[in-house]
């Protein structure tokens, strides 16, 4: 099969390539850049400028499923550049992608679209799942819902159409557990805010292969990316703390603390949603890491 990837140079989107590669299928991709566009047999990149509305239409060739990983990160500070950043890059992808489907012909039977459990409001004590509409309002929830509201037009022109929720993806080298594997390891990890927060997690390599899944079930709608069992804050920073072979001694430090240093951002560690798995589980997939503990020894000690 001939997949096209947007976000294929992120950590989630390398790691997806590099699995599909080896299972025989071929790997269209698009980036921003010319020096890392390669030419192979299996493995070919094209150039796209999403702002401007540009695409190379010959990524489409020959292609039956995108998956449309791209975005500016939400690791970085907060100011009014980068929020714009975050949210015109997601915007302008679903846009140039929507055009080139819906005004040219092409093969394409599914595409399968990013987005993030930080569409749900925080809340220490609702559970979601997939039906739920409690949608936060704060700026990742802003996002999340109107990328999600763009991305649903797919519907409209004969496309399957899948929303995958991430939550937070563990990987020692990437993202939020990268950070605080860092701190927690010099001794200085300690919970933020009341410590209470759900953490809804996802082993990255369960991430990429739930992919994998929906591509080869030709799974569409809205679909939870996270383990089966969350766990509070307190509890994840002392597996964490565990698995690095040291203590969780501090107390925990006030949440007015965190807003002072991080401002808005600061939601990426205060926000709380206990997330179900259960639509993911229904369809057939069977989680590699299911438990915390579990995630944290593979990816420290394997």
């Amino acid at each position: 099969m001939r997949i096209l990837v947007t976000g294929a140079n992120g950590f989630v989107g390398s790691a997806l390539c590099a699995l599909l590669l080896s299972e025989g299928h071929e790997i269209h991709y698009l980036t921003t850049s010319y020096k890392k566009i390669k030419n192979t047999t299996n493995y070919k990149g094209f150039l796209w400028k999403p702002h401007s509305n540009e695409i190379d239409l010959a990524c489409l060739d020959g292609v039956e499923v995108v998956v449309n990983l791209a975005g500016h990160t939400i690791n970085c500070k907060w100011t009014e550049r980068n929020k714009a950043l975050i949210y015109n890059s997601r915007m302008d992808c679903s846009n140039v992608l929507f055009h080139a489907l819906s005004e040219n012909k092409h093969t394409v039977k599914h595409i399968i679209h990013a987005s993030a459990i930080g569409i749900y409001q925080t809340s220490e004590t609702q559970v979601y799942n997939e039906t739920k509409l409690n949608y936060g309002s704060d700026f990742l929830a802003h996002v999340c819902t109107n990328w999600e509201k763009a991305n649903e037009r797919f519907s409209t022109i004969g496309i399957a159409n899948t929303l995958v929720r991430f939550g937070l993806i563990l990987s020692k080298d990437e993202g939020v557990l990268h950070e605080l594997a860092k701190v927690t390891a010099l001794g200085f990890g300690a919970p933020l805010g009341n410590g209470k927060q759900w953490m809804s997690w996802i082993h990255f390599e369960d991430v990429i292969q739930i992919i994998k899944h929906i591509i080869t079930k030709n799974l569409s709608g809205i679909y939870n990316i996270v383990a089966p069992e969350p766990v509070v804050q307190t509890a994840f920073l002392h597996a964490l703390a565990n698995q690095l072979q040291t203590k969780l001694w501090l107390p925990n430090v006030p949440e007015f603390i965190i807003k002072l240093a991080l401002g808005e951002r600061s939601s990426l560690v205060l926000s709380s949603q206990k997330v179900l798995s259960q639509k993911i589980e229904n369809s057939g997939y069977q989680f590699k890491f299911r438990t915390l503990n579990v995630a944290l020894k593979d990816l420290y000690h394997s």
